[in-house]
This record gives structure tokens, C-alpha cells and sequence, in this order.
């Protein structure tokens, strides 16, 4: 399969509704599924897996910010 079926796979697939703010919590179960797969990876899969990682990290961080900014003089 390649990266945009992968892509395609992620989209359609359903999954129970969360809030904004439970990313942390979503991030916390990838790190899960790394924590099972990483013996079956080299270091180098594994290490583009931690930056993917931490760069949903980043992004959602910073989109929560810009949200708790334009909605706290509401």
C-alpha cells in the first residue's frame, strides 16, 4: 500500500467522536502503538515515526493556543 491509500485509509475511517482538547490523549495512544511495534522496526523507521510524532504534536499545540486566544474574551 502506498502512503496515499494510507492517507485515504486514515480519512475514511471512522472513529468515536472526541473533543479539541483530547489530542494530548490521542497523541499519548500513537505513542502506544510505537511502544508495541518498535521491535519490530529499525532505528531509522522508528525515528521518522518520533518526528511524525512531534510534529502532530507541535501543530496541535499551536492550534490549540490560537484557539484558547480568539476564544477567551468570550
Amino acid at each position: 500500500m502506498n502512503s496515499d491509500e494510507y492517507l485515504a485509509k486514515m480519512i475514511h475511517r471512522s472513529t468515536p467522536p472526541r473533543h479539541f482538547g483530547d489530542w494530548a490523549d490521542i497523541l499519548n495512544e500513537y505513542a502506544f502503538c510505537l511502544e508495541k511495534c518498535s521491535g519490530k522496526l529499525d532505528a531509522e523507521e522508528l525515528d521518522r515515526l518520533l518526528d511524525v510524532g512531534a510534529m502532530f504534536y507541535r501543530t496541535l499545540a499551536r492550534a490549540e493556543a490560537y484557539r484558547k486566544d480568539i476564544t477567551k474574551d468570550t
